[in-house]
């Protein structure tokens, strides 16, 4: 991993760029890289050299956010985490999310009983976020039929 080091300092900084902590970002592409493509806490605490404490956090970060899963071994007290690529892109997951967002900006938009610019933008925002939520099934569809094709012809 040591020969990825660089490279994950690099990337995880595009990752902050999306809303996650420095070490939530860096713990991500860890796994993403690592051998078997799962570790442990102690691994990635070893790794960064960072507290437990700032791994526990963006471990809950990840996994609240659907992108990390965790197991245990028959026996073994360990969990193993790894990412979970796929599943943040699961429909009911991103519908929720959606649905949360536009929910929030409309109360916004009604507790702020006043018609300016700024309930202006928040009711254009809402609105975008609910053409998503109609064309997210089509989108998701369309990708998977993508995905089919694509193995089809490998």
């Amino acid at each position: 991993m040591e020969k990825y080091r660089d490279r994950i300092e690099k990337l995880s900084v595009a990752m902050e760029g999306l809303g996650l902590t420095p070490v939530a970002a860096r713990t991500y592409i860890y796994l993403l890289l690592c051998e078997g493509h799962e570790a442990t806490f102690e691994q990635i605490v070893e790794y960064f050299r960072v507290s437990k404490s700032a791994v526990s956090n963006a471990i809950k970060m990840l996994e609240s956010a659907r992108m990390i899963s965790s197991k245990t071994v028959g026996g073994q007290r360990k969990r193993y985490f790894s990412p979970n690529v796929t599943s943040m892109f699961n429909e009911d997951t991103l519908t929720a999310r959606i649905k949360m967002f536009f929910e929030i900006l409309d109360e916004i938009r009604s507790m702020r009983q006043t018609d300016d610019e700024l309930n202006q933008e928040l009711g254009d925002v809402s609105l975008l976020y609910k053409m998503m939520l109609v064309e997210l099934p089509l989108i998701l569809e369309r990708w998977k039929r993508t995905i089919a094709l694509n193995k089809a012809h490998s």
